[in-house]
């Protein structure tokens, strides 16, 4: 009951004019609670269930970056440079206290979220009308339905008028009236910017919230990720991991202590021994095979000999 007071008490405050809605006598609040144990349930399921979702994502992402990072790719994964060694050991160091403080807080979030969105569902399905929310839904409903309207109509005038072959070719058509039409736009961009600008902001918060627990994730964009702490945690522990894990580099380094143990025992491996080592290697890497001298070897003949027959034709 405080609670549904302290509820009424904001409502009039944030919108007054709720008040001005006719009263029915099975609803005397603007907002009426419903019961908030089963939204409570439902956000911590829901929130749950995206929770194990992400970590699982993450883990899969977890062996992408390390494999890219093993073929020297740095498309998802700053380069590495030794300007940065230190910021990766001490990455390393914070990458799992950090997981376990970003999926607490990202569950937290998430799951305050999910809650108030499940108490309004609730609360229209357990009474059927909410003056509050039907007063807020009148307002922001023309507002979203606007740059939804001007989005699909600029896509209707840029595929029919503005390319050429209805945008199966990126050139400009009709560009007098692609000139004019870019005018009288940028008086009403400037008012549906300010909209959008406000929706950017509401998704970067959901969003933020939901891959809180993804570290490989950075909110802050590409050229920002550096500054995330999270994000620096992450690609510094794929860098101590590539380091030290590496394919080529544990098979180089075996063969060379193998090497060493030989020369002090005096008993070398035989041939069919080295063969056989390397072919188990290579069945458990299967992407080093292309990388070998004598399949490149191989590929560059194939290669000769088909020009040759070709120049022979």
């Amino acid at each position: 009951m405080n609670l549904q007071i302290f509820v009424d008490a904001v409502l009039q405050e944030i919108i007054p004019t709720a008040s001005n809605f006719v009263k029915l006598p099975d609803t005397p609040s603007d907002f009426p609670l419903p019961d908030l144990k089963r939204s409570f349930l439902f956000a911590v399921f829901i929130s749950l269930t995206i929770m194990i979702i992400q970590l699982l994502v993450m883990l899969t992402n977890i062996r992408r970056n390390i494999l890219q990072t093993y073929r020297g790719d740095s498309s998802e994964i700053p380069r590495r440079s030794p300007k940065l060694y230190v910021n990766f050991i001490t990455g390393n160091f914070h990458f799992a206290g950090y997981l376990i403080g970003y999926v607490f807080l990202g569950y937290i979030m998430l799951t305050g979220i999910v809650m108030v969105l499940a108490v309004c569902v609730d609360a229209f399905i357990t009474h059927g009308r909410v003056r509050a929310l039907e007063l807020l839904l009148k307002r922001l409903i023309p507002i979203l339905l606007f740059p939804a309207f001007k989005v699909n109509l600029n896509k209707f005038l840029g595929r029919n008028i503005f390319l050429q072959r209805a945008g199966e070719v990126l050139f400009i058509d009709n560009r007098r009236a692609f000139m004019a039409f870019l005018y009288l736009n940028f008086f009403l961009d400037a008012f549906l910017g300010f909209i959008t600008a406000v929706m950017r902001l509401l998704k970067s918060t959901f969003g933020a919230a939901v891959y809180m627990s993804r570290l490989d994730y950075s909110p802050l964009g590409r050229k920002l990720e550096t500054m995330d702490a999270g994000f620096k945690a992450y690609y510094g522990y794929i860098h101590i991991e590539c380091a030290h894990r590496h394919p080529v580099l544990l098979c180089f380094m075996s063969h060379l202590f193998r090497n060493q143990l030989e020369l002090k025992t005096k008993k070398k491996m035989s041939r069919a021994k080295k063969k056989w080592a390397l072919a188990v290697f290579l069945i458990l890497n299967p992407e080093l095979v292309y990388l070998r001298k004598d399949f490149i070897r191989r590929m560059k003949l194939s290669k000769s000999e088909n020009v040759c027959q070709y120049e022979r034709f």
